[in-house]
């Protein structure tokens, strides 16, 4: 049986993170190294945590900056 892959692409990284859209166009980050990210690069589901665990100010900065992509 095939299981259905979501792919989870990083569009960028700010503020020690490194901020991932998917293909439903939902945000996430992951708390990693800027030299260990590559933009574009597919990120594993058990490595993301939701974009609306970080504080209202920090979501609202990433999605000001980075909602276009």
């Amino acid at each position: 049986m095939l299981a259905l892959v979501i792919e989870n692409e990083v569009i960028g990284y700010m503020n020690g993170k490194a901020i991932v859209k998917n293909e439903n166009g939902e945000w996430f980050y992951v708390e990693v190294p800027e030299e260990f990210i590559i933009a574009g690069e597919q990120i594993a589901d058990e490595d993301l945590a939701p974009l609306e665990l970080l504080p209202k100010p920090v979501q609202m900065g990433i999605l000001k900056e980075m909602g276009d992509r």
